[in-house]
């Protein structure tokens, strides 16, 4: 069965993603507490999962399910930070800050992705950016959005020094680099949440052909919701989640 390209057929039973998610916590989790030592494995391994239940079912719900889980965290963003000059070290890295991320979008945590060496991650990564696929460093700007940093953004993702000003209302479908540069251009100017919430609904509604293409994640949903919701609209990073779920869920 193709992944749905419409939020409808995401929410639909017959998909069945949310009961997917549910089902792979409750079978991880109690792996993952046993193993607290190597946090690393499963902390990535549930990040888009994680993310996923909290779009699909609601902040409360995923709250649960992630709490066990945070005391985990700090060291999970400590390993990733030593894996981060092996293997294949952004990915792993920003899964487990993506599993913090989404901790903290329901409420489960608060304050370890401002806390982590993220943004040194990010500065190291935006030093060798051509040798790097365009998905990744997306990603890494919507993180670094996140982290407050539009000018990081835009270096990662490319297309030169950020515009002194912003054109409102602007919509970029299926362009990620534009949604995130305009973002990132948002911040730095202060533009009103009006002027950039077509831009932000038009990357949601687009966001299920995304995803069915390969060309973003769940976690990288709740990134740009952190992005738009913190970062533009001001509101509590633990009402991401929420706020997200009621935006995107069928009437």
């Amino acid at each position: 069965m193709n992944v749905p390209g419409t939020w409808a057929g995401l929410f639909s039973a017959e998909w069945g993603e949310d009961t997917h998610a549910r089902e792979l916590m409750k079978r991880f989790s109690p792996i993952a507490l046993t193993k607290a030592n190597t946090p690393v494995q499963y902390l990535r391994t549930l990040a888009d999962v994680l993310a996923s239940l909290i779009v699909l079912t609601g902040a409360e719900e995923a709250r649960a399910a992630a709490t066990p889980l945070v005391p985990l965290c700090a060291a999970g963003i400590e390993q990733a930070g030593g894996l981060f000059d092996s293997v294949d070290p952004p990915r792993v890295a920003l899964q487990v800050l993506s599993f913090v991320n989404a901790a903290e979008a329901c409420g489960a945590a608060q304050g370890l992705v401002q806390a982590s060496p993220a943004k040194a991650w990010l500065e190291a990564l935006a030093k060798k950016v051509k040798k790097l696929d365009d998905v990744l460093l997306y990603r890494c700007g919507l993180v670094a959005l996140c982290l407050g940093e539009p000018d990081l953004a835009a270096k990662l993702v490319g297309g030169g020094k950020l515009p002194e000003t912003l054109t409102p209302g602007e919509r970029f479908g299926f362009n990620v680099q534009g949604f995130v540069r305009y973002l990132a251009t948002a911040m730095k100017v202060g533009a009103p949440s009006e002027a950039v919430r077509p831009a932000w609904e038009s990357f949601v509604e687009g966001f299920p052909k995304k995803k069915a293409a390969d060309q973003v994640s769940w976690s990288d949903l709740l990134w740009a919701a952190r992005a738009y919701f913190v970062g533009v609209e001001g509101r509590p990073v633990a009402r991401v989640g929420e706020s997200l779920h009621a935006l995107v869920k069928p009437d």
